[in-house]
């Protein structure tokens, strides 16, 4: 039996590291054979995220001191959406064997705090860092774009039978709209605006109408993007560049809609979101802001009795969401834009989803 860290065997997997601030190496890195409660898998799919963008062009995100939790420091193997197949169980998993599909929930969590307790583990006490650096597998403890990955077997869903490995991919950003979608409190009949058609925004509008909304708004200056969303059935589609977007909402929704999600997260964006809210309804962040806001808060939110809401991440929903995808396979099919190797993950992935508007979903896969 293995009883601790020194007693576990090591091989050598291929792997993107962040160093800094625009500094991903592929390297050949030893990982361990899974401890006790974890799982190792051989990644087959690792969706590239904004916060990856933000990671290599800012080294936001980067554990710059030892994370409380796991202790590590950068050089940091990245990717946090992923799934693959197990190949190796540590001596005290019960619930998955070699061989089974899984996809991988991120998170970093103690377990034990108050929070962890309650079942919010995303917002774990004992994982928040004093250099910011994020409770994430890819950011404080090595992630998916590499070819075997260790994770908590708490943290490795197994998927539904027959369903592919990029959309086990998908399970972790459709998470953390689901969990924004159960947040806002959206219930069928609904009017919704979403701020944002990239991956995030596109994502909340296909959960919005899933979930039955009524009239789905997606708001984006991209006309790629706007184009995007109608090939996935979402037809209400407004640039700010060229209409007015509240007076179009309000030829079919008078008072506003009874939910904003802000996908965007820019202060332009947000403001709009406000002004599309009806008295009484919500605004429900989903995306991170890069710099601090400004708001009127006595007559903009006060005043109108809107409620705003934001979410971290998600907890006990990856169930739910993988269901989700399996139901409607062909639909999130959709949202992957292209496929690439480990190796070309900086100049192919990660720079081309910060330039290329057609880009929703870059998928590296560590076997090609």
């Amino acid at each position: 039996m293995i009883k601790n860290f020194e007693e576990l065997e090591m091989s050598i997997t291929k792997a993107a590291r962040i160093y800094g601030k625009k500094d991903i190496r592929i390297e050949d890195v030893e990982i361990a054979d899974p401890r006790e409660d974890q799982v190792q898998i051989k990644v087959k799919y690792c969706g590239i995220c904004g916060s990856d963008l933000h990671a290599y062009l800012e080294g936001w995100g980067l554990p710059t001191t030892p994370h409380p939790l796991t202790g590590k420091t950068v050089p940091i193997t990245m990717g946090h959406e992923f799934a693959g197949e197990v190949v190796k169980v540590g001596s005290h998993v019960q619930k998955l064997k070699v061989g089974d599909a899984v996809a991988v929930e991120p998170l970093i969590a103690c377990g034990k705090c108050e929070n962890c307790r309650k079942g919010f583990y995303n917002l774990c006490n004992k994982a928040a860092a004093k250099d910011g650096a994020g409770n994430f597998l890819g950011f404080s403890d090595n992630g998916g774009f590499a070819e075997y990955a260790n994770v908590d077997e708490f943290f490795a869903h197994k998927m539904p039978t027959g369903m592919n490995y990029k959309l086990g991919a998908l399970a972790e950003p459709t998470a953390v709209v689901f969990e924004a979608i159960k947040k806002s409190g959206l219930r069928a009949g609904q009017d919704v605006a979403v701020e944002g058609a990239g991956p995030i925004g596109l994502l909340t509008s296909m959960l919005a109408k899933l979930a039955g909304a009524n009239h789905v708004y997606v708001i984006d200056v991209s006309e790629v993007r706007l184009q995007k969303a109608n090939e996935l059935g979402l037809k209400r589609t407004l640039n700010p560049n060229k209409v007015d977007v509240v007076k179009e909402v309000q030829k079919e929704c008078p008072n506003g809609v009874d939910i904003s999600f802000e996908a965007a997260g820019v202060q332009p964006t947000f403001e709009s979101a406000l002004k599309l809210t009806k008295r009484t309804g919500t605004l429900q962040i989903v995306a991170l802001f890069g710099k601090p806001l400004k708001i009127d808060i006595t007559n903009d939110v006060i005043m109108q009795g809107i409620d705003i809401i934001t979410t971290l991440a998600y907890n006990n929903s990856y169930p739910e969401v993988l269901g989700i995808l399996n139901n409607h396979r062909e639909l999130f099919s959709k949202v992957i834009t292209k496929q690439i190797s480990l190796n070309e993950v900086v100049d192919q992935g990660i720079k081309a989803l910060a330039t290329e508007k057609n880009q929703m979903k870059i998928l590296v896969s560590p076997e090609a």
